[in-house]
């Protein structure tokens, strides 16, 4: 591809930050109205981008703006570190996550993480051993019922996807979607939240048919 002038690249980020906000393509109006160009100053900019690899363009639609395949994908996710099991403070703490996983930018933007979920503790719930849990690090209050990660006890220990519910102004209660699994108490003074759960993401595997 070849090299973009500083006012392309202005214009390429007016055009991505417009898709993202909006889910679609921004006129050429609207690109000229942003910088104070004509209608054919701004197709004349559009088509230069194009012809140069950065964007592609429908043939008759009007909002019809796209980016190639891979620079979307850079542009609309973004990587976090990715733990092959359920991590513990410390692995958090200290990052040690080895991958990392990409996932959409307004998720990633919130500071999170991301593990493949090895514990039962959220079976009734729909989340099973082999997903792949996503968490925010979220500075705000925690809701009742919000499923999350927390550490009480042993900042090394593995920790496990847990419904937070408040009992009373001192203690909170851990309960989880298995009825296997018992309910765990804890002082909020003595309870870090690590996450709170956003997206669960599940890879499909087919099995041969019954006969």
């Amino acid at each position: 591809m070849k090299e973009l002038t500083g006012r392309q690249k202005e214009i390429l980020s007016f055009i991505s930050e417009y898709i993202l906000e909006h889910g679609k393509s921004p006129t050429l109006r609207e690109i000229g109205d942003s910088f104070g160009f004509s209608h054919s100053a701004a197709r004349d900019a559009v088509l230069a981008l194009v012809r140069k690899g950065f964007l592609e363009k429908g043939d008759n639609e009007i909002r019809s703006l796209s980016f190639p395949l891979d620079e979307r994908l850079e542009r609309e996710n973004l990587p976090i570190p990715f733990f092959e099991a359920e991590p513990s403070l410390k692995d958090l703490s200290e990052n040690t996550a080895a991958k990392k996983i990409f996932v959409p930018r307004r998720i990633a933007e919130g500071n999170a993480f991301a593990f493949l979920v090895t514990s039962e503790s959220m079976r009734n719930a729909g989340i099973l051993p082999g997903d792949i849990a996503i968490l925010i690090r979220s500075g705000r209050q925690v809701s009742n019922d919000e499923i999350i990660l927390a550490s009480y006890a042993d900042e090394e220990q593995p920790m496990e996807l847990r419904r937070y519910h408040p009992i009373g102004s001192e203690y909170v209660e851990l309960w989880p979607d298995n009825d296997a699994m018992g309910t765990i108490k804890a002082m909020k003074s003595n309870l870090v939240i690590a996450g709170i759960l956003a997206h669960i993401r599940r890879t499909y595997e087919s099995h041969p048919s019954r006969t």
